[in-house]
């Protein structure tokens, strides 16, 4: 039984060691890209990188305690826009794979700090926000046509049966305070029968959030946006598709044929 747990142990070692060497290999692969001065231009080339990686979700999910996730095999689309920002950053800032997980955890946690679920920045306007608030990014989407946005974020806490972390009291009201929060804030969207009007203002390397119909909640689903000349395309992991690609659409198309997205939000990466 011993020499049982012990091969288990060592078992388990050399899965994890062979996956962090498989990370770390396609992240070099991913610093041999060409540069770019220009963040979305490195944001697009990136993205463009991933076509074809299988849809996987929840992939943040599940863990006993909170920690950070990489994963280069398998995204959503929270995840493929992250990995994209951080790959981007790292290349144009500093070419190591530690410098990756630094920035991939200051765009996931609030002030860069894991500590527990709450601290993850679970909505999408939260996450755009903080990052903002540190000079990742920029909210243009008040630049581009958008109107006010006004809707009350709760989704997480009326179906707190979605998210099992929530069923400690603590989290739950850490979750509360933080929705009351972003409900304090102004917000903007551009209604889905003005995107067309916004897609010649918009620039490769973009990131778009599509509004929700759904009660409580501020955001279905994201992505990346790539210009054909005036239009705009959207690179995503798709749940449809099963995969990250690119639509055959341009985006205005996309979001009219998506009947619980409203609208979008669009943030631009600022120059490094």
């Amino acid at each position: 039984m011993i020499r049982f747990v012990v091969l288990s142990i060592l078992l388990l070692g050399s899965v994890a060691s062979f996956g962090q060497a498989s990370l770390q290999k396609t992240f070099v692969q991913k610093m041999e890209l060409p540069a770019s001065p220009d963040i979305g231009t490195q944001v697009l080339r990136m993205s463009e990188s991933f076509l074809g990686t299988p849809y996987v979700a929840g992939s943040l999910e599940g863990n006993p305690t909170e920690r950070l996730v990489c994963k280069f095999d398998g995204l959503d689309c929270t995840t493929l826009v992250e990995s994209v920002i951080a790959l981007a950053v790292a290349k144009t800032e500093n070419s190591t794979f530690e410098e990756y997980k630094n920035e991939l955890t200051r765009l996931r946690y609030r002030d860069g700090v894991i500590d527990g679920y709450p601290s993850r920045l679970h909505y999408i306007l939260d996450w755009m926000y903080e990052n903002q608030k540190r000079g990742r990014l920029e909210d243009i989407t008040s630049k581009v046509g958008g109107v006010p946005f006004n809707k009350e974020i709760n989704f997480m806490t009326t179906h707190a049966n979605l998210y099992p972390s929530l069923a400690a009291s603590e989290v739950y009201e850490k979750l509360k305070e933080q929705e009351a929060v972003i409900n304090s804030r102004e917000h903007s969207y551009i209604p889905k029968n003005s995107i067309q009007k916004a897609e010649p203002m918009l620039h490769d390397g973009d990131i778009v959030a599509f509004t929700s119909s759904v009660e409580g909640l501020d955001v279905n689903h994201m992505g990346i946006i790539s210009k054909v000349g005036s239009r705009a395309y959207l690179i995503h992991a798709s749940l449809t598709g099963k995969k990250v690609i690119m639509t055959n659409v341009p985006l205005a198309e996309y979001v009219a044929s998506v009947p619980k997205h409203t609208g979008m939000i669009v943030a631009r990466l600022n120059d490094i």
